[in-house]
């Protein structure tokens, strides 16, 4: 019978059950321009005339009903913020009639659609699975074609495979399930085109389908909603040695309506600490453009203030995106971007936090916007007003916790270091006591104004819970200085 939604680009076969197929192009769905030679260039087929040469999808060969949506085929090189709202839009409409949802896409963008969906499709209950191909089957015996689509479409329908719900977003592709926003495109032509550098396998399908419970995200309990808005006004900027002596970075800073950016950074998030990108940063910051900080590895994770090149750019006021992948922090910038009404303060503090499982940690920050001192002359200062919400009640899900005296100086005097000691939660008046010891560190002398960082992980996770914090510095010293424009409490929360 045909489909009632609104949208006209269904199969006029579908029953509404099973599975929906939701058809963009790609590979999987090409065939040579002239049949009769292989060699002509490929071209992106209909959806017809890819099911006329795909009989593997009738019900009695897979076991289950397959349903079909056509989007206009393209490669894609070609899909964009358009096509993923009408495929966003096709699952939410079609949400409570099918099991899961396969997705055949092209490889070249894959992992941005497949970032986007899991950003958009808010609170998904159901499997939506995005697959394509090296090789076509539809022109050739020796194809990846078959096996990764037959894949995904078993593992969207978990009661015909009898395997656990896996509530996500996820990319399919030579017998391995990954999360959508954490896969990387790792080549061109290879079956093992994709991996996920920073996140585990979902599941992996063989002889059988194995599913790494441990590894997939619990079903939500909240209603399935469809939040679809993009803002495309957003730029990735991979640093590269030379970029410190062009036009390039304040070039493509420059240029109108930007509202995010992508640092794509050396290691561990450093960028050239010259005077001129440094001055870029910070102007482009106070513009209210989100900076985003990642690292361009492709693994591993960006920590901002292990090296005094990363440590600058705090103060310049960008922020840590810890291991998302590349791709994705662009379209979750596109994503957060797009709610016209939001507030900037509020779009930085979304970046830090994982929406859809794409970082290992949220950051939680909480800044005090206050001058304070310490010398041999006035040796103690409270810092109070820090306000935490959203971190949990488990001491086991605070991974770090990072005090930041911004914009901060040390003078050290005649000796060689200073001493400080942090005390958590003291009034003005309170005797200094072990009870409230978070850690004594040791500072350098440090003239000029950068963020000066102290772990108090250690002796702080286990109390740190929503409310309001307050913090007592301390010099052990009795000559030298320690000054600061303000303070940050940051906190790291597993996901």
């Amino acid at each position: 019978m045909s489909n009632n939604l609104k949208f006209n680009c269904y199969d006029e076969s579908n029953k509404g059950e099973g599975v929906l197929v939701i058809y963009t192009g790609g590979t999987i769905g090409s065939m040579p321009k002239d049949r009769e030679d292989k060699s002509s260039p490929q071209v992106v087929i209909s959806w017809s005339e890819f099911k006329k040469n795909t009989p593997q999808l009738s019900e009695k060969t897979l076991g289950f009903n397959v349903d079909a949506y056509t989007t206009q085929p393209l490669d894609s090189c070609n899909i964009g913020p358009k096509e993923w709202q009408e495929i966003a839009k096709v699952i939410a409409e079609s949400y409570n009639k099918y099991f899961g949802f396969v997705l055949l896409h092209g490889t070249d963008t894959m992992v941005y659609t497949a970032s986007a969906l899991s950003f958009m499709l808010r609170n998904l209950g159901k499997p939506v699975i995005l697959t394509g191909a090296q090789v076509s089957h539809t022109f050739n015996v020796w194809n990846d074609s078959l096996m990764n689509m037959i894949g995904a479409l078993n593992i969207a329908n978990p009661k015909y495979t009898e395997i656990p719900i896996i509530p996500e977003v996820c990319i399919f592709f030579n017998g391995n399930l990954f999360r959508g926003n954490r896969t990387h495109k790792k080549d061109a032509s290879s079956f093992y085109a994709y991996e996920s550098p920073n996140y585990p396998k979902l599941a992996e399908y063989g002889e059988s389908i194995v599913v790494h419970k441990k590894t997939i995200r619990e079903i939500p309990k909240g209603d399935f909603y469809l939040k679809s808005s993009m803002n495309t006004h957003v730029v990735s900027v991979f640093f590269f040695p030379g970029i410190q002596d062009s036009k390039v970075l304040e070039n493509i800073l420059s240029i109108p309506d930007l509202k995010g950016v992508v640092f794509l950074a050396y290691g561990a998030g450093n960028i050239p600490t010259q005077k001129n990108i440094m001055d870029l940063v910070k102007k482009t910051a106070d513009k209210r453009i989100i900076c985003f900080i990642v690292t361009q590895t492709g693994g591993g994770q960006t920590v901002l203030g292990m090296y005094d090149t990363s440590a600058k750019l705090i103060d310049a006021g960008a922020i840590s995106g810890v291991d998302i992948l590349p791709e994705t922090a662009l379209v979750k910038l596109m994503h957060i971007l797009g709610d016209e009404d939001i507030k900037y303060e509020d779009a930085i503090l979304d970046a830090q936090k994982s929406i859809a499982g794409e970082m290992s940690l949220s950051i939680y920050p909480s800044f005090v916007e206050n001058k304070g001192k310490i010398s041999g002359e006035h040796k103690r200062e409270r810092i109070g007003g820090f306000t935490i919400n959203n971190i949990g009640n488990s001491p086991e899900t605070i991974d770090r916790v990072i005090l930041r005296l911004k914009n901060g100086s040390v003078e050290t005097g005649s000796l060689d270091h200073l001493l400080i000691s942090i005390y958590r939660g003291l009034s003005s008046e309170d005797e200094l006591n072990k009870a409230n010891f978070v850690g004594t560190f040791r500072q350098i002398e440090i003239k000029e104004k950068t963020v000066l960082f102290y772990d108090i992980t250690k002796n702080i996770r286990s109390v740190i819970s929503n409310g309001r914090e307050s913090f007592t510095v301390v010099l052990e010293n009795d000559e030298g200085q320690i000054e600061w424009d303000g303070m940050e409490l940051v906190i790291f929360i597993k996901e």
